[in-house]
Formats: structure tokens, C-alpha cells, sequence
């Protein structure tokens, strides 16, 4: 009987492995995708509150003067200096940053004059422009400098156009050394608002899951957060980053976050980051052992067919049970290794993304409980869970595992399933909403 039942495990777990080798070395691998309410968006820009560094400017205007009043005062962005209505051009200012303003940042302005063409950039509160000549500003353009965390939005009003850009049939905004304004036209820029924006994104860590393999484009539980999020008020530009990668076990992760420019980049413009590893630590040790055992090489593009070419062969079997201690203790020795890697990764965020929001994902069983499978897998899955489950690590947990667990849904949320032959274990999409429901249950955003 015990001959027969390790037998049906031996069989079962090489059927797994044979499949799982084909779902983890697809080559697949995530890019930086950056959803963002771009220029193109420039409605949500005007509801949001400036940050820690705003914009102040001052002006001279046709038949007014020095404005605002009392001479040498500042209009606060993103208030409006200059007229509107009145036919009265805007014909010099000057722009200073306020705030919190880190050493070397700035703000830079270049404006065309009448009969002069661009004048050539100043900055942080030099005079761009003429006074006593009679000459109107006809175009400006406003760019940061040293403030990588930072865009500068600007709008105006001309003569003849009224106010600009336009941007689907509504008031807009352009950003960052983009024009305002025209050139050869010979039209006055009457007004300006300005305006100071952070930066900040919504960045994704982790595997295959956070990459949203299996789920319907779009639906995956990374997209659905990043919809519920920018639905918050103060969350309307905010950007996705998913830098999810098919594979990667928590050492590939930490590597990431300690050695790659654009994740590090990203993080440091993380408003929210969730994170889902782990999995792989369990998985790629069985993949790897069982490559040593066959002599395979589980890099090469092949390696699935050249699995099941060598499973087939006479011996297969023995060779296998003469692998599997070796697989379960390098199961063992990558299980510890994520509770090693766990606190790096966690303190590697924190350092690089100090003030975000972090919720992570414990691990799901995607083998049901009554597969004798289940008892090899979830002492591993357990271990590591506890691990993301440590009190007081300062992220919140979106408890997948009891989640899937307990689900009551006639929908399944795994693919994986014996009986139809669907052995690929990542979620469905109604998995990926049940993982998305529990980022919700977190409850840490508002």
C-alpha cells in the first residue's frame, strides 16, 4: 500500500513538474507598464491638492502694471495671473518655487516676445520677458530642474483662443517644457496658472500572479486595485508600474530591488506597492531537481519537450524516486531562504519608499485537500505564509490563502485540476478577483 501510494506521488508530481515547467520558462517577462493619466488627462490635474513644493510667480501687465498688488507680492499656484476679457497682454513674469525645495532643484522659463522670438531660459525667480516696450508674450514654456518626483502643469489664456490647451472639449493642461501658446501668429497670452504635481505611482512587485498570467487582459487583480485606487479622490494620476516577473523566487526579487535603476526608480515614486512572491521558491527547486536528475538543462528553450522525452524513457521512474529527497530538502533550503530574504525585501521597500502604503498576498494552495499532493506542498506554503504573517512588520496582509480556502463560488479560482487536465496552478480570473477583494479587506487605502 505505501509502495502504491508513493508510487501515485511520484506520478503526480512529475505530471506537475512536466506542466509547470512549461507555464515558468516561457521567457516571458514583465516590462515596466506604466498606465498613466498623461497631458492627455489634464481635467483630474486641476481637483488635486499641491504638495510639499508649490510654484508662486508675479507679473507685468499691459495698462496694469507690476501684479499682483502690493508690488512685489506672488500669486500662489495655480491661481491665475494676467486678465482675461479685458484685451490686455501679459508682458513679463517671474517664477520661484516655494516649499520644501531639495539643494539644485529649480524651476526654468522660456517666453517668446513680440519681435524677439524666445528669449532663452532663466529660472527660479529671474525676469522673463519686457516692460516699457509695449511687447507681448506670445508662448511660454516651464520646466523643473532636480526634482525627479515632480511635474509642473501650466495653462493660459490667448487672444482670439481663449483659454488653452483644450483636451476633450474641456480646459487641459500642457506639462513640463511643453509650449503654451503660439508662435507666428501674432496672438497676446493674457493669463497663466501654474501648478506643481508629485509624481506617484501604484507599483506592483512579485511573480507570475502580480504579472496577471491567467487572467482575462486587464483583469487581473494588479489592474482591478489600480482601477479601485484611482477611483479615490487624490488618487486620479496616478500611475500603474507592474514589474511583476514570471519565475521570480524572493532572491530574484531582492536582487531586483537592490540592483535594478527602474525599480528602484519607481519606488521611490511609490504612493501604494503590493507584492506577491513565494510560490516559486517552492516550485523551482522541484523544476531544478528534476533537471539535475536527467542531465537537462532547464534554461533551454526545449527543456519541456526534452522533460517529456526523458520521462518517457526506460528507468524514468527509478531515477525519479532516487531525486525526490534531494528535491524535498532543496524545497527545504529555498523555504528557509525566503524567511532570510522576507525582512531584506520588506526593509529594501521601506528604504527605497518610505511613506508608501505596502500590502502583500500569503500564498494560495492551488491542490485541493483531499490530493495527496496537498500534504507535500502546504507545510511549505504554511512556512512561508508565516513569514509574510510576521506581527508588526509594518505592511498590512491580503490573506489570500484563507480566501481560496474558505470560497464557497461554484467558479473555480485555480486552473488547476486532475480531472480535466488543466495543471496550470495560477489563478482564474475569478481567482484574481477574490485576490483583489483581499487587498480591499487589508483596509489600509482610502
Amino acid at each position: 500500500m505505501k509502495k502504491s501510494m508513493f508510487k501515485s506521488l511520484t506520478i503526480r508530481l512529475v505530471i506537475l513538474v512536466l506542466m509547470l515547467s512549461m507555464i515558468f520558462t516561457t521567457g516571458v517577462f514583465a516590462a515596466v507598464d506604466v498606465n498613466s493619466n498623461d497631458s492627455a488627462d489634464g481635467n483630474a490635474i486641476d481637483t488635486q491638492a499641491t504638495t510639499d513644493i508649490g510654484v508662486q510667480y508675479r507679473g507685468h501687465v499691459q495698462n496694469k502694471g507690476d501684479v499682483p498688488l502690493p508690488v512685489g507680492s506672488f500669486v500662489t499656484g495655480p491661481n491665475e495671473l494676467g486678465s482675461r476679457g479685458e484685451g490686455f497682454r501679459l508682458e513679463g513674469l517671474r517664477i520661484e518655487l516655494t516649499g520644501d525645495i531639495p539643494a539644485g532643484a529649480g524651476i526654468s522659463y522660456d517666453v517668446h516676445v513680440q519681435n524677439k522670438g524666445w528669449l532663452g531660459p532663466v529660472s527660479n525667480g529671474a525676469y522673463a520677458g519686457t516692460t516699457a516696450q509695449g511687447l507681448r508674450i506670445e508662448a511660454i514654456k516651464i520646466n523643473l530642474t532636480g526634482l525627479d518626483c515632480y511635474e509642473v502643469y501650466y495653462r493660459g489664456h490667448v487672444q482670439n483662443k481663449g483659454d488653452i490647451p483644450v483636451v476633450d472639449e474641456s480646459w487641459g493642461w500642457v506639462k513640463n517644457g511643453a509650449q503654451l501658446g503660439t508662435t507666428g501668429e501674432s496672438l497676446r497670452l493674457e493669463s497663466i496658472q501654474i501648478k506643481i504635481v508629485k509624481t506617484e505611482n501604484y507599483t506592483a512587485l512579485g511573480d507570475s500572479i502580480a504579472y496577471g498570467m491567467s487572467a482575462t487582459p486587464g483583469s487581473g487583480y494588479v489592474n482591478l486595485f489600480y482601477n479601485h485606487l484611482t477611483s479615490q479622490t487624490g488618487n486620479e494620476n496616478l500611475q500603474l508600474v507592474n514589474l511583476g516577473v514570471p519565475g521570480y523566487t524572493s532572491s530574484q526579487l531582492l536582487n531586483q530591488l537592490q540592483n535594478d535603476p527602474a525599480t528602484m526608480a519607481a519606488l521611490s515614486q511609490a504612493k501604494v506597492i503590493t507584492i506577491s512572491v513565494g510560490g516559486n521558491n517552492i516550485l523551482a527547486p522541484v523544476i531544478a531537481g528534476l533537471a539535475v536528475a536527467f542531465q537537462l538543462d532547464p534554461n533551454s528553450p526545449t527543456f519541456p519537450a526534452d522533460l517529456a522525452t526523458a520521462l518517457a524513457q526506460p528507468g524514468a521512474g527509478d531515477i525519479i524516486t532516487a531525486a525526490l529527497p534531494g528535491i524535498q530538502t532543496a524545497v527545504t533550503a529555498s523555504v528557509t531562504q525566503f524567511g532570510t530574504d522576507w525582512p531584506q525585501i520588506i526593509g529594501t521597500i521601506k528604504t527605497l519608499a518610505p511613506q508608501a502604503d505596502i500590502v502583500v498576498t500569503t500564498l494560495y494552495d492551488p491542490i485541493n485537500l483531499q490530493d495527496p499532493l496537498y500534504t507535500v506542498f502546504d507545510p511549505a506554503i504554511q512556512t512561508i505564509n508565516t513569514a509574510i504573517k510576521t506581527p508588526g512588520a509594518g505592511y498590512k496582509v491580503a490573506d489570500v490563502y484563507t480566501a481560496f480556502a474558505n470560497y464557497q463560488g461554484s467558479e473555480p479560482l485555480v486552473n488547476f485540476n486532475w480531472y480535466t487536465g488543466n495543471l496550470d496552478p495560477h489563478p482564474t480570473t475569478a481567482g484574481h478577483d477574490v485576490i483583489y477583494q483581499c487587498h480591499l479587506s487589508a483596509g489600509f487605502i482610502n
